[in-house]
């Protein structure tokens, strides 16, 4: 029983040694001689089906958009996910007003009541470049 432990740790060791540098241990040739078939083919994992890596995408950057207001009095709005329940800012646009926010990709602008509850909102997407309060003070339009 202790031969047969002692064999395991051995083979267990040799496979899990580094493979010996250049001109330190033995060398194998390949009865074929293709690179693909000699074990060093560094193109091995992009022949593997499936091992293609994915390429990443690019992180977004900031997406300066203008916030216009249409609407006769100052509007309570909130920027983030979900108002009331979610993390974010609340803040007021004056009536008849031009502002400028950045945001990223994917953030959300929204139009608030009194309790802080939404009204409309509206998405950012990369090629937001405008945000219009509608003169009835609870639509959106964003172009």
């Amino acid at each position: 029983m202790k031969v047969a432990a002692t064999l395991a740790i051995v083979l267990l060791s040799a496979c899990l040694m580094p493979p010996p540098q250049s001109g330190t241990g033995p060398t194998y040739a390949s009865s074929s001689g293709s690179p693909s078939e000699s074990g060093n083919d560094s193109s091995f994992a992009s022949s593997t089906p499936g091992a293609t890596p994915a390429a990443a995408p690019a992180p977004a950057g900031p997406v300066s958009v203008t916030i216009r207001s249409s609407c006769g009095q100052t509007v309570k709005v909130f920027y983030g996910d979900k108002p009331k329940f979610g993390s974010g800012t609340y803040s007021s646009i004056s009536s008849n007003s031009v502002q400028s926010h950045s945001f990223r990709e994917g953030d959300q602008f929204w139009i608030v009541d009194d309790s802080e509850n939404g009204i409309s909102s509206a998405t950012i997407s990369s090629g937001t470049r405008e945000l219009e309060i509608g003169s009835s003070c609870s639509g959106i339009s964003a172009r």
